[in-house]
C-alpha cells in the first residue's frame, strides 16, 4: 500500500471514530458496537469505502495487543494471590464444559474432528474488550461480579496461546491430538516464565532510568519497547503476540510505574481497539447475513443460550446466590475478539472452510454487540429477586461528590461496622466500603453508609474521596491484604491519619511497619478504641 492509500484509509477511520463515539455515547451504549457496525457499513460488503479488510489487520492486532497489556497491568501479583480457589475452578470449568459441549455439536453437524475443536474453544471464549468496557462504564469492576468476571476471563485469555498453537498442528495433520495440545501447554508456560523472569530482572532499573529523565516521550517509547518487544518475543517462540502483550503488563503491575503507564497507553488503547472492532465488522459478509438471517439467528440465540446456561449452574456453586449466578452468566454470554482470530488461522491452515467460518463470525459479532442488552436483563434479575439493594460503587462516586474531611472505611465485618455505628452516633462523616455483598446489605438495613466495591482497588478508594478525606480506617480481616493496603495509602498520601486494626501482635508490628499512625490489636472491643483514636486526631 503506497502513502497515499494509507493515509486515505487512516482519514476513513478517524471519521468513523469522531462519528460513532459521541453517538453511541449519547445513545448510552458501548462504543465498541458502534465500531462493529461502522465496519460493516464502510467494508467490502458495505459501502466499500474501504476495500480490503487485510490491509488493517497490523494495526488491529496491535489494539488487542495493547488491551492484553492494560490488562496484565490491572492484575497485580497481591489481586492474583487473593483470587480465590472457586472462582479459579469456576473459569477452568467455564472453559471445559462450554467447548465440550458446543464442539460436541459442531461434530455431529459434519465438522471433522480438528474443524470442531477448535469452533468449540473459539466459542468457549468470551470478549474481554466487550466485557471489561462495559464493566468499567458501570463502575462494576471492583465489585464481586467484576472481578469474577476478569478472573474467568484471564484464564480464558491464558487459553488463547494453546489454541493458536494447536490450530497449525491440526492443519499439518502431524503427531497426536493430546500430544499437540500438551506441547502448546508446556510452550507456553515455559515461555511466560522466561519473559517474567527476564522482564523482572531487567524492568525496573530500566523505567527508573527513564523516569528520572522526565522526558514523556521516552517514557512512552520504553512502554510500546516493551509491549512490542515481549509480543515479537512470544510470536518467535510460537505463541499469540497478545498473550507475550500480557506478561509485559503482569511484570509492570509489581512497579511503582504502573499507574503512570496506564495513563500514557489509555488514548492509544481506546483508539487501538476501535480499529479492531472496525476490522471485525469490515469482514463481516452483510449479504450473506441477510439471505441467511434465520440461520444466523439461530446461532446468535444458541450460543448465548448455551454460554449462559452452562455457566448459571457452575456461578452458583463458585458461591453466587442465584440473581447474581444470572448476571454473571448472561453478562459473559457473547463470543469473543479473540475467536475472529482464530477462525482466520483455522481458515488459512485448512482446518476450517470459509463457508463453515463466515455465519459464525457473523453470529459472534451480533452476540458481541447484544451484550449490553443482556447486562441490563441480568441486573433486571438481580433487582427483582433481590429483596434488598447493595449499593455500589455509583452510588459510591455520588454520595463522596459533596464530602470532604470525612473518614473512609475499609471493610464492614464487626470491627468496621463497630467503627460506622460510633461515627453514626456521633455525627462523624464517613464512607465505608466493602466487598462481601452480606454484609453491605446489613449493614444498609441498619441505615449505615456502606457500599459494595473492592477497596483494596486504589480507583475505588479514589471514588470515595480519599484525598479529600482526613483519616482511613483499615479493618480487612486478610493481614496481607491490609498491610499490603496501608503501605500503598501511606506511599500515595503521606499527610493520611491511617488507622488500623490487628489480630496479633505481630499483626499490629507488621501494620505499623507498613505506615499506620495508629494500630488497635484485638484485645478489647477494637471497633470503639478505633472510632476513639480518630475522634482524638480530628479533635487534636
Amino acid at each position: 500500500m503506497n502513502l497515499h492509500a494509507l493515509l486515505t484509509e487512516a482519514i476513513i477511520f478517524l471519521v468513523a471514530t469522531v462519528l460513532v463515539v459521541p453517538l453511541f455515547e449519547r445513545l448510552k451504549a458501548s462504543p465498541l458496537v458502534g465500531y462493529l457496525l461502522a465496519g460493516v457499513l464502510i467494508g467490502p460488503s458495505g459501502l466499500a469505502i474501504v476495500a480490503n479488510a487485510e490491509e488493517v489487520e497490523p494495526l488491529a492486532e496491535l489494539g488487542i495487543m495493547v488491551l492484553m497489556f492494560s490488562i496484565g497491568l490491572e492484575l497485580t501479583l497481591e489481586r492474583l494471590k487473593v483470587m480465590r480457589p472457586r472462582i479459579l475452578a469456576l473459569g477452568f470449568l467455564q472453559i471445559l464444559i462450554t467447548s465440550s459441549a458446543i464442539g460436541s455439536i459442531a461434530l455431529m453437524t459434519g465438522l471433522s474432528f480438528g474443524g470442531a475443536l477448535v469452533v468449540g474453544g473459539s466459542l468457549a471464549l468470551s470478549s474481554t474488550a466487550v466485557v471489561l468496557q462495559l464493566l468499567s462504564e458501570r463502575h462494576e469492576l471492583p465489585t464481586r461480579i467484576g472481578r469474577a468476571a476478569m478472573a474467568v476471563l484471564l484464564l480464558q485469555d491464558l487459553a488463547i496461546g494453546p489454541l493458536l498453537v494447536l490450530v497449525p498442528v491440526l492443519g499439518s495433520h502431524s503427531g497426536t491430538m493430546l500430544g499437540a495440545l500438551s506441547l502448546a501447554v508446556l510452550k507456553a508456560i515455559g515461555v511466560l516464565a522466561v519473559i517474567l523472569i527476564v522482564g523482572r530482572l531487567a524492568l525496573r532499573p530500566l523505567f527508573h532510568v527513564v523516569s528520572h529523565a522526565r522526558a514523556a516521550e521516552l517514557f512512552m517509547a520504553a512502554t510500546m519497547l516493551i509491549l512490542i518487544g515481549t509480543g515479537l518475543a512470544a510470536a518467535w517462540a510460537g505463541l499469540s503476540m497478545a498473550l507475550g502483550a500480557f506478561a509485559a503488563g503482569l511484570m509492570l503491575a509489581e512497579t511503582e510505574h504502573r499507574h503512570r503507564i496506564l495513563e500514557t497507553i489509555q488514548p492509544f488503547r481506546g483508539l487501538l481497539m476501535g480499529l479492531f472492532f472496525m476490522s471485525v465488522g469490515m469482514v463481516i459478509d452483510l449479504r450473506l447475513a441477510l439471505n441467511h438471517l434465520g440461520l444466523v439467528t439461530v446461532l446468535t440465540l444458541g450460543l448465548i443460550a448455551i454460554k449462559a446456561l452452562l455457566l448459571l449452574p457452575l456461578a452458583r456453586l463458585g458461591g453466587f446466590a442465584w440473581p447474581g449466578a444470572a448476571r454473571l452468566s448472561l453478562i459473559l454470554a457473547q463470543g469473543s475478539e479473540f475467536a475472529f482470530v482464530i477462525f482466520s488461522l483455522a481458515e488459512d491452515q485448512g482446518v476450517l472452510k470459509a463457508g463453515v467460518s463466515q455465519p459464525l463470525l457473523i453470529a459472534l459479532a451480533v452476540s458481541m454487540a447484544a451484550t449490553p442488552i443482556l447486562a441490563m436483563l441480568g441486573g433486571a434479575l438481580g433487582r427483582r429477586f433481590e429483596p434488598y439493594e447493595a449499593p455500589g460503587i455509583e452510588m459510591l462516586i455520588r454520595a463522596a461528590q459533596d464530602i470532604q474531611d470525612h473518614v473512609v472505611i475499609v471493610g464492614m465485618g464487626r470491627v468496621g461496622r463497630g467503627v460506622a455505628e460510633k461515627f453514626a452516633k456521633r455525627d462523624v462523616p464517613y464512607l465505608a466500603v466493602e466487598g462481601r455483598r452480606d454484609r453491605v446489605v446489613g449493614a444498609k438495613a441498619a441505615g449505615l453508609a456502606v457500599f459494595h466495591a473492592d477497596a483494596t482497588d486504589l480507583t475505588v478508594l479514589e471514588s470515595a474521596g480519599i484525598e479529600r478525606a482526613q483519616a482511613l480506617v483499615v479493618a480487612l480481616g486478610e493481614a496481607e491484604g491490609a498491610a499490603h493496603l496501608v503501605a500503598t495509602m501511606r506511599y500515595l498520601f503521606p499527610g493520611l491519619r491511617i488507622l488500623a486494626r490487628a489480630r496479633t501482635e505481630a499483626q499490629g508490628r507488621q501494620l505499623t511497619r507498613a505506615g499506620a499512625d495508629d494500630v488497635v490489636v484485638e484485645k478489647q472491643d477494637a471497633g470503639d478504641r478505633l472510632a476513639s483514636a480518630v475522634a482524638v486526631s480530628v479533635e487534636a
